[in-house]
């Protein structure tokens, strides 16, 4: 197969990049920067799909997986918040037009998306059919998502997946957190009480590839570990796996004053049901935080 992915230059799509082409499969790169590597059969075309059309010849694939957006993790000011929107949505509505305007019809447009779709969701269970929640996060979420569904008039069958926070090695969460625990300054983030819904690197490029591949999948699916778990519980897991303590918590109120409207997602509980992979038997190689965790550090 030919398969284009945008932002396949990041921490989820150079990985992604390599497992399709280990699976004998061309890969077309769309991305401001190039893959880190000068991998074997992989083409790169460097565009920001917000400014520029979408590559002549780009289309010209089976699959497309949409992984542009700029990180979150930044201070949210009303620019910022723009583009963490428009980043998102506006290239994934620029493919899918180019689709509708194009004679060649990709089959499958699998996008990202996230759990901060469901906002604050305390104690509950969330899988697919749960509403979505009222904070800004979870309004961006609701937009990429219907811009994304456009792909089904364009003929093809769409695939949302709403990520859980990634740990892996290289890049991530794990690489924000690893210097801290190992200054001994680690620990929970506010009451520690809240859910957190998480996947290890090598489960999610398998559930991209799931997505690509298996037509049972449409709509969006909660590309995360079956067995969530508490931030604290999370925060000991690291400590032990660095052995170091996990014992100074982050206080709400100092999140607020460092990261400021981006602190309501850092301390929002969500647990996250991977409902639709759990119907399909999808077999996870990390599932536990522990070995997730191991295998990481």
């Amino acid at each position: 197969m030919k398969i284009t992915i945008t932002g396949g230059s990041g921490f989820i799509g150079s990985k992604l990049s390599e497992l399709f082409l280990s699976l004998g499969h061309e890969v077309l790169v769309l991305d401001i920067v190039p893959p880190n590597k000068n991998l074997e059969r992989i083409d790169f075309i460097k565009v920001n799909l917000l400014k520029e059309s979408v590559p002549q010849g780009a289309l010209e694939c089976d699959a497309i997986v949409h992984l542009a957006g700029v990180n979150i993790f930044s201070r949210w000011t009303e620019n910022y918040k723009k583009l963490i929107l428009e980043s998102r949505t506006k290239t994934a509505s620029a493919l899918i037009r180019a689709v509708k305007n194009s004679h060649h019809k990709p089959k499958v447009f699998v996008s990202a998306s996230a759990v901060g779709y469901y906002g604050e969701g305390g104690e509950k269970e969330l899988d697919e059919s749960s509403g979505s929640g009222n904070d800004f996060l979870a309004f961006v979420c609701k937009q990429w998502e219907e811009t994304a569904k456009a792909a089904e008039d364009a003929g093809m069958r769409w695939v949302s997946l709403r990520t859980g926070i990634v740990i892996g090695k290289g890049g991530g969460v794990l690489s924000k957190l690893i210097p801290v625990f190992k200054m001994f300054l680690g620990g929970p983030i506010g009451s520690g009480k809240q859910w957190f819904s998480w996947v290890h690197l090598d489960d999610i490029i398998n559930i991209y590839k799931t997505a690509v591949f298996d037509e049972r999948l449409t709509g969006p699916i909660n590309a995360v570990s079956p067995y969530p778990v508490y931030n604290r519980d999370f925060a000991k897991a690291v400590g032990k796996a660095l052995h170091r303590p996990a014992l100074i918590p982050a206080p709400k109120f100092a999140l607020k004053i460092v990261l400021g409207e981006l602190a309501n997602a850092v301390l929002v509980s969500q647990r996250v049901i991977p409902k639709k992979l759990s119907e399909i038997n999808f077999t996870y190689s990390y599932p536990k935080i522990k070995e997730a965790l191991e295998e990481s550090i």
